[in-house]
C-alpha cells in the first residue's frame, strides 16, 4: 500500500477526541504525571469523567463506599486501566453517527469480546503485568476494517457479507475487491497513532503463524483470542482458524485444555460479569 493510499484512508477516519489523544500519549512510566494530572485532563471531557465514574462504580470495582470523585477512581483503576477505558470510551464516541450499521454492530461485539478473552488468557498465562495491553490489542486488531468501511461504506458492506458467507477468509476478499487488507491497513493506523510495536504488530499479524515480530508469542495468544470470540459469536472456525488453535500451544503456554475451555464456558461466565455488561452498554450493544 502507497503512503497516498494509507493517507486516503486516514483521512476518513474520525479523528480521536484531544483528550483522549493526551492520555493515550502519556508515558505510563513517567515520574513527572500524579493521579492529579491526569485527573485534571479527563475533567476537561465531562462524558468521558462520567463514564470513568460508572465504570469504577462497577461490581467489578464496587467497595462498601460509592465512588463520586474522579481522583479515587483513578488511584482505583490503575493508570494502565484508565487508558483502556479512555480508548474504549473514546472508540464508542467516535464511530457513533455509524454505530447501528450491521457492520459496526459486528465489529464491535467481537473487538470487545476478543479484548476481554485476550485479557483474560494474559493472566491465565502468568502476563498479568501485561493484561490492559492485551486488552487493547484485542480490542484494536482489526481496526484496519474501520479505515476500510468509511473508505467505502456500501462496498464494504458488501464485503463483509460476502465474508459470514464463510468461502473465503476477509483478507482474501479485502485484496481482492480493494487491493489491500485490514491487517496491513491496521497496523499502519496504529503505528501512526504512535501506539507502542506491540500492538501495531499485533493487528498487522494476527490470524497468521508466520509472525515475524519479536513478540510472536504475545500476537499468538491475540490470534487464539480473536478466533474464540469469532467462535463465541457465530457457532463456527474454519479450517484454517481450526488449524491455528490447535498449533498455538506448541509456541505458547496455552494448552488445548484451555482453549476448549474458552470455547465451551468463558461465554456463559463472562456474561454475568458487570465489567463486561458495563462495556457492552457504552457500545449499545
Amino acid at each position: 500500500m502507497t503512503s497516498s493510499e494509507f493517507e486516503s484512508h486516514m483521512k476518513k477516519l474520525p479523528v480521536i477526541p484531544h483528550v483522549a489523544a493526551k492520555i493515550i500519549s502519556m508515558a505510563e512510566d513517567n515520574e513527572f504525571v500524579s493521579f492529579k494530572d491526569l485527573e485534571e485532563i479527563i475533567m476537561l471531557d465531562p462524558l468521558l469523567s462520567s463514564r470513568i465514574l460508572k465504570v469504577a462504580n462497577s461490581a467489578m470495582y464496587a467497595r462498601q463506599k460509592e465512588i463520586t470523585n474522579l481522583q479515587s477512581a483513578i488511584i482505583l483503576l490503575g493508570f494502565k486501566t484508565i487508558k483502556s477505558m479512555v480508548m474504549l470510551i473514546s472508540a464508542s464516541n467516535m464511530f457513533s453517527e455509524v454505530s447501528k450499521t450491521r457492520f459496526y454492530r459486528f465489529f464491535w461485539q467481537h473487538s470487545l469480546l476478543t479484548a476481554f478473552i485476550a485479557k483474560d488468557i494474559a493472566m491465565t498465562v502468568g502476563l498479568k503485568s501485561q493484561i490492559d495491553e492485551f486488552f487493547l490489542a484485542g480490542l484494536f486488531h482489526d481496526i484496519g476494517q474501520v479505515a476500510l468501511f468509511h473508505s467505502d461504506p456500501e462496498a464494504y458492506s458488501n464485503l463483509y457479507e460476502q465474508v459470514h458467507a464463510g468461502k473465503e477468509r476477509t483478507i482474501e476478499i479485502e485484496r481482492r475487491i480493494l487491493g489491500t487488507d485490514h491487517k496491513e491497513v491496521g497496523g499502519e493506523i496504529l503505528s501512526y497513532w504512535n501506539f507502542p510495536v506491540f500492538f501495531s504488530d499485533s493487528a498487522r499479524e494476527h490470524g497468521s503463524l508466520n509472525i515475524i515480530s519479536p513478540h510472536k508469542s504475545m500476537i499468538l495468544l491475540i490470534t487464539a483470542a480473536d478466533i474464540i470470540s469469532t467462535y463465541l459469536l457465530s457457532g463456527k472456525n474454519s479450517n484454517y482458524q481450526k488449524q491455528i488453535l490447535e498449533t498455538i500451544p506448541k509456541y505458547t503456554t496455552l494448552t488445548l485444555e484451555k482453549l476448549s475451555y474458552y470455547q465451551e464456558e468463558y461465554m456463559s461466565i463472562l456474561e454475568k460479569a458487570p465489567l463486561f455488561i458495563e462495556c457492552r452498554s457504552i457500545f449499545q450493544l
